[in-house]
C-alpha cells in the first residue's frame, strides 16, 4: 500500500473545503480528523497542518517568507523587503518575523528552498573562510 504524504492530505482537505458554507466546514474537518485517526496518522497532524497552510498559500499565489533579524524590523524595512520580493517573485508576500540574536546584524530570508543570508554573522564566516 502506498503511503499518503502530508501534502496529499492537505490537498484533499483543501479541495473538500472548496465551496462549503460555514455550517459544512466543521463537519468536513471532523470527517477529515476521523480519516487521520483511521489511517493512524493523527500523530503527523502538525506536518499536515503545515502542509495545508503551505498549500493554501500556493493556491492563493502567496509566498510566505521568514525574515530573521537581531531585533524587530521597522515598518519601512518590512515594506521594502515585501515590495522587493513581490517584484522579484511576482507573488503576494507574507512576512513571518523571527528574532535571532546570533546574526549580530543584517537579515536572513528564507522561502521555499531559498535562503538569502545577508547577516553580519554570515559575512564574518565568509571572511574567515577567505582568510584561511
Amino acid at each position: 500500500m502506498r503511503k499518503i504524504t502530508p501534502r496529499k492530505y492537505a490537498q484533499g482537505l483543501y479541495e473538500s473545503l472548496q465551496d462549503k458554507d460555514k455550517s459544512e466546514v466543521s463537519n468536513t474537518i471532523k470527517s477529515f480528523i476521523q480519516v487521520l485517526v483511521r489511517n493512524k496518522v493523527i500523530s503527523k497532524s502538525d506536518k499536515i497542518v503545515k502542509a495545508f497552510h503551505d498549500y493554501i498559500y500556493e493556491q492563493e499565489g502567496i509566498q510566505l517568507v521568514s525574515v530573521y533579524s537581531v531585533e524587530a524590523l521597522s515598518n519601512n524595512l518590512k515594506k521594502e523587503i515585501e515590495t522587493g520580493l513581490k517584484i522579484a517573485l511576482k507573488k503576494e508576500i507574507e512576512l513571518e518575523e523571527h528574532i535571532d540574536s546570533s546574526l549580530i546584524g543584517g537579515v536572513k530570508l528564507k522561502y521555499g528552498d531559498v535562503e538569502a543570508d545577508g547577516s553580519v554573522r554570515k559575512k564574518i564566516e565568509s571572511l574567515e573562510n577567505t582568510i584561511g
